[in-house]
Protein backbone atom coordinates (compact mmCIF):
# COMPACT_ATOMS: atom_id res chain seq x y z
CA UNK A 1 0.00 0.00 0.00
CA UNK A 2 1.06 3.43 -0.91
CA UNK A 3 0.94 6.79 0.68
CA UNK A 4 -1.37 8.08 -1.84
CA UNK A 5 -4.21 5.83 -0.36
CA UNK A 6 -3.77 7.16 2.80
CA UNK A 7 -3.17 10.98 2.18
CA UNK A 8 -6.77 12.36 2.12
CA UNK A 9 -7.09 10.52 5.70
CA UNK A 10 -4.35 12.10 7.20
CA UNK A 11 -5.18 15.53 5.32
CA UNK A 12 -8.56 15.50 6.94
CA UNK A 13 -7.62 13.77 10.37
CA UNK A 14 -4.21 15.60 11.03
CA UNK A 15 -3.58 18.57 8.87
CA UNK A 16 -0.77 19.55 10.75
CA UNK A 17 0.51 16.11 9.83
CA UNK A 18 0.17 16.32 6.42
CA UNK A 19 1.88 19.64 6.11
CA UNK A 20 5.23 17.84 7.70
CA UNK A 21 4.89 15.00 5.09
CA UNK A 22 4.27 17.23 2.04
CA UNK A 23 8.05 18.31 1.79
CA UNK A 24 8.91 14.68 2.34
CA UNK A 25 9.62 12.94 -1.22
CA UNK A 26 7.06 10.83 -2.73
CA UNK A 27 9.74 7.84 -2.72
CA UNK A 28 10.41 7.93 1.02
CA UNK A 29 6.46 8.77 1.91
CA UNK A 30 6.11 5.56 0.28
CA UNK A 31 8.56 3.59 2.03
CA UNK A 32 7.32 4.41 5.66
CA UNK A 33 3.98 3.70 4.79
CA UNK A 34 5.09 0.46 3.76
CA UNK A 35 7.53 -0.69 6.29
CA UNK A 36 4.79 0.20 8.98
CA UNK A 37 1.96 -1.83 7.08
CA UNK A 38 4.77 -4.96 7.00
CA UNK A 39 5.30 -4.59 10.86
CA UNK A 40 2.55 -3.94 12.11
CA UNK A 41 0.52 -6.36 9.62
CA UNK A 42 -2.44 -3.55 9.13
CA UNK A 43 -4.02 -3.10 5.85
CA UNK A 44 -7.41 -0.91 6.23
CA UNK A 45 -6.55 2.86 5.24
CA UNK A 46 -8.01 4.32 8.60
CA UNK A 47 -6.02 2.26 10.32
CA UNK A 48 -2.52 2.31 8.49
CA UNK A 49 -2.93 6.28 8.46
CA UNK A 50 -3.18 6.51 12.17
CA UNK A 51 -0.16 4.21 12.57
CA UNK A 52 1.97 6.64 10.35
CA UNK A 53 0.84 9.88 12.25
CA UNK A 54 2.11 8.01 15.27
CA UNK A 55 5.08 7.30 13.73
CA UNK A 56 5.63 10.93 12.15
CA UNK A 57 4.65 11.96 15.99
CA UNK A 58 7.29 9.88 17.67
CA UNK A 59 10.34 11.64 15.44
CA UNK A 60 11.81 14.36 17.35
CA UNK A 61 11.33 17.47 15.79
CA UNK A 62 15.00 18.29 13.94
CA UNK A 63 13.63 15.32 11.73
CA UNK A 64 10.70 16.58 10.88
CA UNK A 65 12.32 20.00 10.00
CA UNK A 66 14.34 18.23 7.74
CA UNK A 67 12.51 16.58 5.67
CA UNK A 68 12.65 19.01 2.63
CA UNK A 69 16.66 19.24 2.85
CA UNK A 70 16.55 15.23 2.33
CA UNK A 71 14.16 15.61 -0.70
CA UNK A 72 16.33 17.89 -2.79
CA UNK A 73 17.54 16.70 -5.72
CA UNK A 74 21.45 17.63 -6.54
CA UNK A 75 20.50 20.37 -8.47
CA UNK A 76 18.19 21.75 -6.13
CA UNK A 77 20.95 21.58 -3.80
CA UNK A 78 23.57 22.90 -5.62
CA UNK A 79 21.24 26.20 -6.14
CA UNK A 80 21.05 26.13 -2.42
CA UNK A 81 24.39 26.29 -1.78
CA UNK A 82 25.23 29.34 -4.32
CA UNK A 83 22.48 31.26 -2.58
CA UNK A 84 23.53 30.34 0.94
CA UNK A 85 26.81 29.71 0.69
CA UNK A 86 26.49 26.27 3.11
CA UNK A 87 27.80 23.08 2.01
CA UNK A 88 24.33 20.67 2.10
CA UNK A 89 25.53 17.76 0.16
CA UNK A 90 27.16 16.00 3.32
CA UNK A 91 24.65 16.61 5.44
CA UNK A 92 21.45 15.77 3.32
CA UNK A 93 23.00 12.55 2.88
CA UNK A 94 23.52 12.02 6.77
CA UNK A 95 19.49 12.63 7.17
CA UNK A 96 18.80 10.39 4.37
CA UNK A 97 21.08 7.96 6.06
CA UNK A 98 19.42 8.05 9.37
CA UNK A 99 15.90 7.67 7.70
CA UNK A 100 17.15 4.04 6.16
CA UNK A 101 18.36 2.95 9.18
CA UNK A 102 15.47 3.80 11.50
CA UNK A 103 13.47 2.18 8.75
CA UNK A 104 16.03 -0.97 8.22
CA UNK A 105 16.44 0.15 4.95
CA UNK A 106 19.64 -0.80 2.78
CA UNK A 107 21.32 1.47 0.87
CA UNK A 108 21.01 -0.31 -2.52
CA UNK A 109 17.12 -0.26 -2.02
CA UNK A 110 17.55 3.56 -1.87
CA UNK A 111 16.20 5.05 -5.37
CA UNK A 112 15.99 8.65 -4.48
CA UNK A 113 19.58 8.14 -3.38
CA UNK A 114 20.62 6.66 -6.19
CA UNK A 115 18.73 9.13 -8.74
CA UNK A 116 20.83 11.75 -6.56
CA UNK A 117 24.23 9.72 -6.46
CA UNK A 118 23.78 9.57 -10.51
CA UNK A 119 22.96 13.59 -11.10
CA UNK A 120 26.31 14.37 -8.86
CA UNK A 121 28.31 12.08 -10.60
CA UNK A 122 27.16 13.53 -14.21
CA UNK A 123 27.89 16.95 -12.86
CA UNK A 124 31.16 16.46 -12.30
CA UNK A 125 31.87 14.72 -15.45
CA UNK A 126 30.62 17.60 -17.42
CA UNK A 127 32.09 20.55 -15.50
CA UNK A 128 35.12 20.94 -17.48
CA UNK A 129 37.81 23.06 -15.78
CA UNK A 130 40.46 22.65 -18.48
CA UNK A 131 39.99 22.21 -21.65
CA UNK A 132 42.61 22.22 -25.12
CA UNK A 133 41.94 24.56 -27.73
CA UNK A 134 43.69 22.40 -30.26
CA UNK A 135 41.95 19.41 -29.27
CA UNK A 136 38.58 19.34 -27.56
CA UNK A 137 39.13 15.86 -26.80
CA UNK A 138 41.59 16.76 -24.17
CA UNK A 139 39.92 18.71 -21.19
CA UNK A 140 40.02 18.25 -17.35
CA UNK A 141 37.09 17.76 -15.55
CA UNK A 142 36.27 18.15 -11.57
CA UNK A 143 35.72 14.27 -11.94
CA UNK A 144 39.13 14.26 -13.36
CA UNK A 145 40.70 16.40 -10.46
CA UNK A 146 38.61 14.93 -7.56
CA UNK A 147 40.08 11.01 -8.22
CA UNK A 148 43.42 12.97 -8.67
CA UNK A 149 43.18 13.64 -5.32
CA UNK A 150 41.82 10.37 -4.06
CA UNK A 151 44.58 8.71 -5.68
CA UNK A 152 46.91 10.87 -3.84
CA UNK A 153 45.31 11.00 -0.55
CA UNK A 154 45.58 7.05 -1.37
CA UNK A 155 49.23 7.15 -1.88
CA UNK A 156 50.36 8.98 0.81
CA UNK A 157 48.12 6.91 3.73
CA UNK A 158 49.53 3.76 1.80
CA UNK A 159 53.04 5.03 2.24
CA UNK A 160 52.67 6.19 5.95
CA UNK A 161 51.19 2.93 6.83
CA UNK A 162 54.21 0.80 5.38
CA UNK A 163 56.81 3.23 7.14
CA UNK A 164 55.26 2.75 10.44
CA UNK A 165 54.91 -0.93 9.96
CA UNK A 166 58.47 -1.71 9.11
CA UNK A 167 59.70 1.03 12.10
CA UNK A 168 57.15 -0.73 14.51
CA UNK A 169 58.19 -4.34 13.65
CA UNK A 170 62.04 -3.98 12.82
CA UNK A 171 62.98 -0.99 15.19
CA UNK A 172 60.57 -1.55 18.30
CA UNK A 173 60.19 -5.28 17.99
CA UNK A 174 56.61 -4.42 18.62
CA UNK A 175 53.60 -7.63 17.36
CA UNK A 176 50.76 -6.68 14.56
CA UNK A 177 47.08 -6.69 15.62
CA UNK A 178 44.21 -5.87 13.27
CA UNK A 179 41.15 -5.31 15.27
CA UNK A 180 37.43 -5.18 13.66
CA UNK A 181 35.52 -3.52 16.41
CA UNK A 182 31.90 -3.12 16.39
CA UNK A 183 29.09 -1.70 18.36
CA UNK A 184 26.60 -3.67 20.12
CA UNK A 185 23.11 -4.00 18.19
CA UNK A 186 21.33 -1.17 20.48
CA UNK A 187 23.41 1.09 18.06
CA UNK A 188 22.70 -0.18 14.41
CA UNK A 189 19.07 1.46 15.14
CA UNK A 190 20.27 5.00 16.44
CA UNK A 191 21.09 8.02 14.01
CA UNK A 192 24.46 7.93 12.76
CA UNK A 193 25.69 10.96 14.36
CA UNK A 194 24.91 9.12 18.14
CA UNK A 195 26.36 5.65 16.67
CA UNK A 196 29.80 7.66 15.64
CA UNK A 197 29.94 9.49 18.96
CA UNK A 198 29.49 6.09 21.11
CA UNK A 199 32.69 4.54 18.85
CA UNK A 200 34.69 7.36 19.13
CA UNK A 201 34.32 7.26 22.89
CA UNK A 202 35.00 3.96 23.41
CA UNK A 203 38.15 3.97 21.53
CA UNK A 204 39.15 6.90 23.35
CA UNK A 205 39.15 5.41 26.47
CA UNK A 206 40.94 2.46 25.28
CA UNK A 207 43.58 4.89 24.26
CA UNK A 208 43.70 7.06 27.86
CA UNK A 209 43.86 3.99 29.26
CA UNK A 210 46.97 2.24 27.63
CA UNK A 211 48.88 5.86 28.08
CA UNK A 212 48.25 6.32 32.12
CA UNK A 213 49.68 2.56 31.93
CA UNK A 214 52.78 3.93 29.93
CA UNK A 215 51.66 1.36 26.84
CA UNK A 216 53.22 2.84 23.49
CA UNK A 217 50.93 1.50 20.68
CA UNK A 218 51.15 2.77 17.42
CA UNK A 219 49.11 1.82 13.88
CA UNK A 220 46.80 3.21 11.58
CA UNK A 221 42.68 3.40 12.39
CA UNK A 222 40.24 3.35 9.02
CA UNK A 223 36.51 4.25 9.81
CA UNK A 224 34.00 2.34 7.70
CA UNK A 225 29.75 1.72 7.15
CA UNK A 226 28.73 -2.08 7.33
CA UNK A 227 26.04 -2.87 5.42
CA UNK A 228 23.20 -1.41 7.50
CA UNK A 229 25.76 1.90 7.26
CA UNK A 230 26.60 1.43 11.00
CA UNK A 231 30.14 2.76 11.57
CA UNK A 232 32.92 0.44 12.94
CA UNK A 233 36.79 0.47 12.56
CA UNK A 234 39.60 -1.46 11.14
CA UNK A 235 42.96 -0.88 13.20
CA UNK A 236 46.35 -1.80 12.93
CA UNK A 237 47.88 -1.66 16.76
CA UNK A 238 51.39 -2.26 17.17
CA UNK A 239 52.37 -3.40 20.93
CA UNK A 240 54.89 -4.68 22.69
CA UNK A 241 54.93 -8.65 22.67
CA UNK A 242 54.78 -8.03 26.81
CA UNK A 243 51.88 -5.65 27.03
CA UNK A 244 50.02 -7.99 24.40
CA UNK A 245 47.50 -9.66 26.77
CA UNK A 246 47.14 -6.20 28.93
CA UNK A 247 46.33 -4.48 25.70
CA UNK A 248 43.47 -7.46 24.76
CA UNK A 249 42.03 -7.18 28.10
CA UNK A 250 42.08 -3.28 27.78
CA UNK A 251 39.79 -3.65 24.54
CA UNK A 252 37.57 -6.36 25.44
CA UNK A 253 36.22 -3.86 28.50
CA UNK A 254 35.33 -1.16 26.34
CA UNK A 255 33.49 -3.95 23.78
CA UNK A 256 32.36 -6.39 25.50
CA UNK A 257 30.15 -7.70 22.65
CA UNK A 258 33.39 -8.92 20.67
CA UNK A 259 34.21 -11.58 23.59
CA UNK A 260 32.17 -13.95 21.76
CA UNK A 261 34.45 -13.53 18.54
CA UNK A 262 37.56 -12.76 20.00
CA UNK A 263 39.25 -15.05 17.58
CA UNK A 264 37.84 -12.59 14.66
CA UNK A 265 37.63 -9.21 16.20
CA UNK A 266 41.48 -9.37 17.42
CA UNK A 267 43.65 -10.95 14.94
CA UNK A 268 47.80 -11.01 14.59
CA UNK A 269 48.90 -9.68 11.62
CA UNK A 270 50.74 -12.08 8.93
CA UNK A 271 50.69 -9.95 5.53
CA UNK A 272 50.87 -6.06 6.56
CA UNK A 273 51.06 -4.79 3.01
CA UNK A 274 48.03 -7.14 2.34
CA UNK A 275 46.33 -5.97 5.75
CA UNK A 276 46.98 -2.40 4.39
CA UNK A 277 45.40 -2.66 1.59
CA UNK A 278 42.46 -4.71 3.13
CA UNK A 279 41.73 -1.32 5.02
CA UNK A 280 42.65 1.09 2.67
CA UNK A 281 40.34 -0.49 -0.24
CA UNK A 282 37.24 2.14 0.54
CA UNK A 283 39.26 5.08 1.77
CA UNK A 284 38.04 6.96 -1.77
CA UNK A 285 34.80 6.86 -0.56
CA UNK A 286 32.92 10.14 1.36
CA UNK A 287 32.31 7.68 4.58
CA UNK A 288 35.38 6.81 5.48
CA UNK A 289 37.88 8.10 7.46
CA UNK A 290 41.80 7.47 8.13
CA UNK A 291 43.76 8.32 11.16
CA UNK A 292 47.19 7.04 12.25
CA UNK A 293 47.85 6.28 15.65
CA UNK A 294 51.24 7.28 18.09
CA UNK A 295 51.73 10.10 14.74
CA UNK A 296 51.25 13.72 14.47
CA UNK A 297 48.31 15.13 13.83
CA UNK A 298 49.65 16.43 10.70
CA UNK A 299 51.64 14.16 9.42
CA UNK A 300 49.66 13.68 5.99
CA UNK A 301 50.37 17.71 5.56
CA UNK A 302 53.95 16.44 6.77
CA UNK A 303 54.47 13.67 4.30
CA UNK A 304 53.07 15.45 1.37
CA UNK A 305 55.05 18.25 2.06
CA UNK A 306 58.51 16.96 2.08
CA UNK A 307 57.69 14.65 -1.14
CA UNK A 308 56.78 17.75 -3.31
CA UNK A 309 60.06 19.30 -1.85
CA UNK A 310 57.83 21.93 0.04
CA UNK A 311 59.33 24.05 3.13
CA UNK A 312 57.64 22.36 6.90
CA UNK A 313 57.59 24.69 9.95
CA UNK A 314 59.82 22.30 11.87
CA UNK A 315 61.71 20.79 9.37
CA UNK A 316 65.42 22.14 8.58
CA UNK A 317 66.76 22.14 5.11
CA UNK A 318 68.55 19.67 5.81
CA UNK A 319 66.19 17.12 7.21
CA UNK A 320 63.67 17.83 4.35
CA UNK A 321 66.23 16.73 1.79
CA UNK A 322 67.59 13.92 3.38
CA UNK A 323 63.82 12.45 3.64
CA UNK A 324 63.14 13.13 0.19
CA UNK A 325 66.04 11.21 -1.33
CA UNK A 326 64.68 8.03 1.06
CA UNK A 327 61.39 8.53 -0.27
CA UNK A 328 62.49 8.27 -3.40
CA UNK A 329 63.43 4.77 -3.52
CA UNK A 330 59.72 3.83 -2.66
CA UNK A 331 60.26 1.14 -0.12
CA UNK A 332 59.11 0.81 3.34
CA UNK A 333 61.37 2.69 5.68
CA UNK A 334 60.69 4.03 9.59
CA UNK A 335 63.39 5.75 9.17
CA UNK A 336 61.84 8.14 7.32
CA UNK A 337 59.12 9.38 10.17
CA UNK A 338 62.37 9.82 12.51
CA UNK A 339 63.37 12.39 9.74
CA UNK A 340 60.40 13.90 9.80
CA UNK A 341 59.83 13.68 13.43
CA UNK A 342 56.57 12.41 12.32
CA UNK A 343 55.78 10.38 16.02
CA UNK A 344 53.59 12.11 18.76
CA UNK A 345 55.95 10.91 21.50
CA UNK A 346 58.85 13.38 21.91
CA UNK A 347 61.30 10.42 22.92
CA UNK A 348 61.08 8.76 19.64
CA UNK A 349 61.47 11.84 17.70
CA UNK A 350 64.41 12.99 19.23
CA UNK A 351 66.56 9.83 18.14
CA UNK A 352 67.38 11.64 15.30
CA UNK A 353 68.27 14.59 17.19
CA UNK A 354 71.94 15.38 17.56
CA UNK A 355 71.39 14.11 21.41
CA UNK A 356 69.01 11.05 21.11
CA UNK A 357 66.79 9.79 24.10
CA UNK A 358 67.16 5.73 24.64
CA UNK A 359 64.18 5.26 26.27
CA UNK A 360 62.62 3.09 24.11
CA UNK A 361 66.02 1.95 23.36
CA UNK A 362 66.65 -1.88 24.95
CA UNK A 363 69.64 -3.75 22.69
CA UNK A 364 72.62 -2.88 20.54
CA UNK A 365 70.68 -3.61 17.11
CA UNK A 366 69.11 -0.74 18.17
CA UNK A 367 71.40 1.66 19.23
CA UNK A 368 73.50 0.67 15.72
CA UNK A 369 70.35 1.44 13.71
CA UNK A 370 70.33 5.15 15.92
CA UNK A 371 73.74 5.57 14.77
CA UNK A 372 73.07 4.77 10.82
CA UNK A 373 70.33 7.33 11.54
CA UNK A 374 72.70 10.09 12.55
CA UNK A 375 74.91 8.60 10.28
CA UNK A 376 72.19 9.69 7.14
CA UNK A 377 71.32 12.80 9.20
CA UNK A 378 74.29 14.54 10.44
CA UNK A 379 76.71 13.04 8.30
CA UNK A 380 78.86 12.06 11.17
CA UNK A 381 78.83 8.09 12.79
CA UNK A 382 78.47 7.80 16.87
CA UNK A 383 79.29 4.56 18.02
CA UNK A 384 76.09 4.53 20.84
CA UNK A 385 77.34 1.45 22.05
CA UNK A 386 80.90 2.67 22.86
CA UNK A 387 80.21 3.62 26.78
CA UNK A 388 84.08 5.20 26.80
CA UNK A 389 84.38 9.27 26.96
CA UNK A 390 86.44 9.89 24.47
CA UNK A 391 85.69 10.90 20.99
CA UNK A 392 83.96 8.13 18.47
CA UNK A 393 82.77 9.81 16.07
CA UNK A 394 83.86 10.18 12.38
CA UNK A 395 82.89 13.06 9.62
CA UNK A 396 81.23 10.57 6.73
CA UNK A 397 81.60 11.65 3.60
CA UNK A 398 78.72 10.89 0.91
CA UNK A 399 80.33 11.75 -2.51
CA UNK A 400 82.14 8.98 -3.88
CA UNK A 401 85.78 8.90 -5.22
CA UNK A 402 86.45 8.28 -8.45
CA UNK A 403 90.08 7.88 -9.78
CA UNK A 404 91.11 10.65 -8.15
CA UNK A 405 94.71 9.94 -6.70
CA UNK A 406 96.11 8.14 -9.99
CA UNK A 407 96.58 9.84 -13.49
CA UNK A 408 96.60 6.17 -14.67
CA UNK A 409 93.26 5.21 -14.16
CA UNK A 410 91.78 8.63 -15.30
CA UNK A 411 93.53 7.90 -18.58
CA UNK A 412 92.22 4.56 -18.70
CA UNK A 413 88.74 5.19 -18.15
CA UNK A 414 88.61 7.80 -20.60
CA UNK A 415 90.00 5.52 -23.32
CA UNK A 416 88.30 2.72 -22.77
CA UNK A 417 85.33 5.16 -23.09
CA UNK A 418 86.01 6.43 -26.38
CA UNK A 419 87.67 3.79 -28.36
CA UNK A 420 83.45 2.13 -28.13
CA UNK A 421 81.64 2.17 -31.46
CA UNK A 422 79.07 5.29 -31.85
CA UNK A 423 81.05 7.40 -29.58
CA UNK A 424 82.54 11.26 -30.14
CA UNK A 425 86.14 12.17 -30.43
CA UNK A 426 85.84 14.19 -27.39
CA UNK A 427 87.74 12.84 -24.44
CA UNK A 428 85.46 12.46 -21.10
CA UNK A 429 86.14 11.50 -17.25
CA UNK A 430 84.02 8.61 -16.88
CA UNK A 431 83.49 4.90 -15.62
CA UNK A 432 81.92 2.39 -17.91
CA UNK A 433 79.99 0.29 -15.59
CA UNK A 434 76.51 -0.49 -17.44
CA UNK A 435 75.51 -1.13 -21.36
CA UNK A 436 78.18 -0.12 -24.25
CA UNK A 437 78.16 3.24 -25.64
CA UNK A 438 76.19 5.17 -22.84
CA UNK A 439 76.68 8.33 -22.51
CA UNK A 440 78.69 9.90 -20.30
CA UNK A 441 77.02 12.34 -17.82
CA UNK A 442 76.18 15.99 -17.74
CA UNK A 443 77.88 17.11 -14.63
CA UNK A 444 80.64 19.44 -15.38
CA UNK A 445 82.98 18.10 -12.10
CA UNK A 446 82.67 14.64 -14.13
CA UNK A 447 84.36 16.21 -17.47
CA UNK A 448 88.20 16.53 -18.05
CA UNK A 449 89.52 19.72 -19.53
CA UNK A 450 90.55 18.60 -23.39
CA UNK A 451 94.01 20.34 -22.79
CA UNK A 452 94.27 18.29 -19.15
CA UNK A 453 93.58 15.16 -21.34
CA UNK A 454 96.32 16.17 -23.91
CA UNK A 455 98.97 16.81 -21.48
CA UNK A 456 98.26 12.92 -19.94
CA UNK A 457 98.44 11.29 -22.58
CA UNK A 458 101.66 13.13 -23.91
CA UNK A 459 102.76 12.19 -20.66
CA UNK A 460 102.25 8.14 -20.77
CA UNK A 461 103.95 8.62 -24.45
CA UNK A 462 106.83 10.04 -23.11
CA UNK A 463 106.85 7.24 -20.31
CA UNK A 464 106.56 4.72 -23.06
CA UNK A 465 109.11 6.11 -25.21
CA UNK A 466 111.50 6.31 -22.30
CA UNK A 467 110.81 2.70 -21.69
CA UNK A 468 111.59 1.81 -25.27
CA UNK A 469 114.60 3.53 -24.95
CA UNK A 470 115.75 1.84 -21.52
CA UNK A 471 114.71 -1.76 -23.33
CA UNK A 472 117.32 -0.76 -26.52
CA UNK A 473 120.28 0.17 -24.27
CA UNK A 474 119.81 -2.86 -22.43
CA UNK A 475 119.88 -4.88 -25.62
CA UNK A 476 122.77 -2.95 -26.63
CA UNK A 477 124.52 -4.08 -23.71
CA UNK A 478 123.60 -7.88 -23.66
CA UNK A 479 124.92 -7.74 -27.34
CA UNK A 480 128.20 -6.35 -26.39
Amino acid sequence: MNYENIEIIIRQNHPRIWQDLLSLHPTYKNQITRKIAENCGVFDCHELAEQVVRWVESCSEDVRNDFKLMSLSYEEIRERQRITGQRLTRKSNILRRNLRRILDIQPDADEFQSQFDADKLESEKTYVIFQDSRNEQNQWTAFDAKQKELRKRYAVNHAIAEHLDDFATNFLNYQGLFLSLTLPPEFHNCSYEEAKSEKSRRWTNIRRKLKYRNILHLGMSVLELQKDETPHDHIQLYVSPEHREEVESIILEEFPNENDRKSDAIQSIWDAIGCIGYCLKDSGKTDTYVNFIGLTKDIKTRYDNVYHNRKHKDLSDWRLTKSRKMMQENRPDGRILLMLRGFADVRLNSLSARHPDFYYVTHDIQRLQVSYVHCIHFGVFNDFNNNSKEETGGRCHVFKKTADVSHFYTFVASQVYNNQECIWDDFFYWECIKSRGQPPPVRERKKLNQTEQHKTYQQFRQIGTKNMETDQQVRNLTNS
